[in-house]
């Protein structure tokens, strides 16, 4: 694969880093109380560490961890795998609650 100079790896990286950006601001703003959804949560991360991979230094590939959108998604994944008894399951479970009272 050709190398290019660091400058072209910047250029493809640019929309990558303006959503990495835009995470990051919103999930500051949901820090300080005041509630946005990102609707690509995880794209800019992924973005920048595919340019990575291609770039000569692919160990910066690792930026793309720094994204919060990862980070939330594995801590919401692992909060609902672990919360057993936190949440009713089904209409089923909340009608036999409801008959046996």
């Amino acid at each position: 694969m050709p190398q290019y100079e660091w400058w072209v790896y910047i250029v493809l990286a640019l929309p990558g880093i303006s959503l990495f950006i835009v995470n990051w601001v919103i999930y500051i703003h949901n820090i300080r109380g005041k509630k946005f959804v990102s609707g690509i949560p995880c794209v800019g991360g992924l973005w920048i560490a595919g340019v990575c991979l291609i770039s000569p230094c692919k160990w910066l590939a690792l930026i793309g961890l720094a994204d919060p959108g990862f980070w939330l998604l594995v801590v919401a994944l692992f909060e609902e795998y672990f919360s057993f008894g936190k949440k009713s399951g089904t209409k089923e479970d909340e009608n036999r609650k409801k008959e046996e009272e």
